[in-house]
């Protein structure tokens, strides 16, 4: 594979900016502000970085219209991040395998391959599965039978996608993942814990990206569904016959319990969790760790444990940290009355 290079006009006029400099200058690659290299090209989102930004080795910068830059060419555009994002997608190696099925792969019957498919070497597609145009299984992945697959998918190695679940166009299942397995369902008996049949399945609606070793589960008899739009992080858990909504971003080791309703654009924190049979509404923001234990109605930002509005908790924090400080006081004053107490009581005696 060759070079990639572009000039910085081009750059700008990729990512709709205005070009500030010599935009003759070739750039071959993007690096960070701090470590960038010459012949690559970063981004600066505001006045903060500004001192960085003068000193960075980058041959140009991307940067807001309220950032200088010194003695170079730059880009300028109302949003760095975003235009840098777009920078990066140019860069980005072609790494999509051949089209086809390998030789090594095991393909069962019934099995629909759209146009441009591409099966990697010891993978498994079962019976009846449908897979839709420029889909790609990598290598040793799982994709069980009956699954339908949409278009412009992509199934990393050892995932696992489980019989009769269903994924819409542009769904990316990343390395280990499992998405189908059963729920966990179990009867406490005299006998021991006697499983409960996991029939359902899982629905993933379009452009839902799920993180590598993240789990979710199919549902008891219905369906547990994800949300279009939903991106899902590394070693999430998501249990059977949950309802996440579309826009929803779950960060790693988030945790959500067996029938569980997630509005839309609900943000969750690292290792935030989420009791069964909870409602959760739309436009929320689960802080790290938090623990949800009851429904959620109100958009906001919910933090603690359980979880509460986030400004509440502070306070609750603050308090919490002052318990030392008033503890000693209580103590002082304890001495204080008693102090009182004896002279009131060699008074009374006196007096007697």
């Amino acid at each position: 594979m060759g070079e990639i290079v572009y000039s910085l006009a081009e750059l700008a006029a990729r990512i709709e900016g205005r070009l500030c400099g010599d935009g003759e200058i070739t750039i071959t690659g993007v690096g960070h502000l701090e470590d960038a290299n010459p012949g690559e090209i970063t981004f600066a989102d505001g006045p903060r970085v500004q001192s960085m930004a003068d000193i960075s080795r980058a041959s140009a910068l991307i940067v807001p219209p309220d950032v200088e830059v010194r003695d170079k060419p730059f880009i300028v555009t109302e949003d760095p991040r975003l235009a840098f994002s777009k920078v990066l997608e140019l860069f980005a190696p072609d790494l999509r395998p051949e089209t086809g099925v390998h030789r090594s792969a095991v393909i069962g019957e019934n099995v629909f391959l759209g146009e441009g498919v591409s099966v990697g070497a010891n993978s498994y597609v079962g019976d009846g599965a449908i897979i839709g145009d420029n889909t790609v299984i990598h290598p040793l992945a799982y994709v069980g039978p009956e699954a339908s697959i949409g278009s412009d998918c992509a199934v990393h190695p050892q995932a696992y996608v489980g019989p009769r679940v269903q994924m819409g166009d542009r769904v990316v299942i990343h390395a280990g993942a499992a998405v189908g397995a059963d729920g966990f369902g179990y009867l406490q008996t005299e006998q021991g814990h006697r499983k409960i049949p996991q029939i359902g399945t899982v629905i993933l609606e379009d452009d839902v990206e799920v993180g590598a070793n993240s789990t979710i589960d199919r549902a008891t008899v219905s369906v547990t569904r994800i949300g279009a739009g939903t991106k899902i992080d590394d070693q999430v858990h998501v249990a059977h016959n949950v309802v996440l909504g579309r826009n929803c971003l779950l960060c790693g080791q988030v945790g959500i319990a067996g029938s569980t309703t997630i509005g839309d654009n609900v943000v969750m924190g690292g290792q935030a969790g989420v009791n069964d049979h909870v409602r959760v509404g739309s436009n929320v923001v689960l802080a790290a760790r938090s623990s949800v234990f009851g429904d959620i109605d109100e958009p906001g930002i919910y933090s603690g444990y359980p979880a509460g509005p986030h400004q509440k908790q502070l306070r609750i924090i603050a308090y919490t940290r002052r318990l030392p400080l008033l503890l000693d006081r209580i103590s002082e004053l304890e001495a204080t009355v008693k102090e009182l107490e004896r002279r009131l009581g060699e008074s009374g005696a006196e007096q007697a």
